[in-house]
């Protein structure tokens, strides 16, 4: 909870820039890190400045891109970069740094989030409402109020958001910002800030626990999250998909089982009673990657936020269909880093061989009268999960399509040289019959509804002209 701890793997990301927008209200500014989508369809990173004054822009941004930067070259992250949007908004405040409640008193105003330093140990930083100041309008209301309302706007979805505030001060330290009654912060200083934010957001987006074994004065929870448990019974261990067979349980701390998935004793501030799935984990120790359980958990939180469909055509899902035109549907995909989405189409819940792009093809004679389906079916066939009993990890899309389709059958001679057809379909009003003499011009000869399902037209006699032709059209 306190420790700043991260993965070692770091990889560059795309281009970053910065887009500067008009400030809706007081002294807040927004600014354009990173963006790869619409906010209402990602995970939307968002970064607050606390301990930077008035002139300190520029730092702040440079801070946040490079916290920004190793976020997204960390695994799960890495994978699904283009999950996430990065955001800043600066704030000034009065001093630089934070409170270090074992040399300071608190006083409200200190900093514009109001953030301190826990004593004795100098490393737990958190805000308002704590164990200091119990009003959530003097931290967490802060960050709630300009993702909320200021900007509101440009995060209507506030489930979508991963708001982390940067502490402009050199002391390590953070936390999970622990107000989950008004909204949870990843909390960094910018002393090991890339270490402290990847560990911080495995609580905040992914509710994971702390994997410690050593004791924390004055902390202790008995929260069950994803990676924490107290079961040794192998059938109710929440993670045993990634137990590899004859894996011990529980599983000792030796060198043989360093990087396998297991049942390893110690967590939550617990040497007895907790377990955790993996000897070494960024929940847990310094320079150490996400285990595959927290990366499980993490890619679900992921999905939770942004969904894998970004768009589809059409855009509406009750279709009319009045003509023979070839129909065309498409998903326009949100896609991880190195591995495609799968796609599947349906049609009146039946799988459509081979239609397993993103773009799919229909004509309406291929469907029936009436009510018809086309389903696409979308998900994420990632290595990285192995259970997603939620089923977050597909996404489905049903067009329903009412077919109007009109057929001219049963042509019979009449013996005085006229003719009678039959009309068949299925219509909400009625049809016309129309004649020509050369497919451009059209003659409404006959108006009629429908009496069950059909009705039979007959001309008036032998054909003036050598050739005519004949269709029908549904009426409006």
């Amino acid at each position: 909870m306190n420790q700043a701890i991260a993965p070692t793997m770091l990889r560059m990301v795309g281009l970053v820039f910065f887009l500067f927008v008009a400030r809706p209200s007081g002294a807040a500014i927004f600014s354009t890190i990173v963006t790869n989508g619409p906010t209402t369809n990602r995970v939307n990173l968002v970064f607050f400045s606390e301990g930077y004054t008035n002139g300190q822009l520029a730092a702040f941004l440079n801070d946040a891109t490079n916290a920004a930067d190793y976020f997204l070259s960390v695994e799960p992250y890495a994978e699904y970069a283009n999950y996430f949007n990065v955001f800043a908004i600066f704030t000034n405040s009065a001093h630089t740094g934070s409170t270090h409640l074992n040399t300071q008193s608190y006083v409200a105003g200190y900093t514009y989030f109001n953030s301190t330093y826990l004593s004795p140990d100098d490393r737990l930083i958190t805000i308002p409402p704590n164990t200091v100041d119990p009003n959530p309008n003097h931290g967490q209301g802060k960050i709630n109020a300009l993702l909320w309302t200021s900007y509101l706007s440009i995060f209507p979805n506030t489930n979508n958001n991963l708001p982390a505030l940067l502490v402009n001060d050199g002391v390590s330290g953070g936390s999970d910002g622990g107000s989950s009654d008004y909204g949870k912060t990843a909390i960094s200083s910018i002393g090991n800030v890339s270490y402290i934010l990847v560990h911080e957001s495995g609580h905040t987006l992914g509710d994971l626990g702390d994997e410690y074994t050593a004791a924390y004065p004055g902390y202790s929870t008995d929260d069950v999250e994803p990676n924490t448990t107290t079961n040794m019974i192998f059938s109710n261990i929440k993670w045993n998909a990634w137990i590899p067979t004859n894996t011990p349980i529980p599983t000792p701390d030796v060198d043989g089982y360093s990087v396998a998935v297991g049942l390893f004793l110690g967590a939550h501030y617990h040497t007895n009673g907790w377990y955790r799935p993996s000897y070494n984990c960024c929940m847990q120790s310094f320079y150490s990657g996400f285990c595959p359980v927290c990366q499980e958990a993490l890619v679900l939180a992921i999905y939770g936020k942004a969904r894998p469909m970004d768009a589809r055509s059409p855009a509406t899902n009750s279709l009319t269909v009045t003509n023979s035109q070839l129909l065309t549907f498409s998903v326009n995909l949100l896609q991880p880093a190195t591995h495609a989405l799968n796609v599947q189409w349906r049609t009146n819940n039946a799988v459509v061989a081979d239609a397993t792009n993103a773009i799919f093809t229909i004509w309406p004679a291929q469907l029936g009268n009436g009510t018809n389906k086309v389903e696409a079916d979308v998900w994420d066939a990632t290595s990285m999960v192995r259970t997603d009993s939620k089923g977050l990890l597909t996404q489905t899309n049903v067009w329903t399509l009412n077919l109007i389709r009109l057929q001219m059958d049963s042509l019979q001679w009449q013996t005085n040289g006229s003719f009678a057809f039959r009309v068949t379909g299925t219509v909400t009003n009625g049809v016309v019959v129309q004649m020509s003499t050369n497919l451009l011009q059209w003659t409404a000869l006959q108006t009629n509804y429908f009496s069950g399902g059909n009705f039979f037209y007959t001309n008036s006699g032998a054909a003036t002209y050598p050739r005519r032709f004949y269709r029908t059209k549904t009426l409006p």
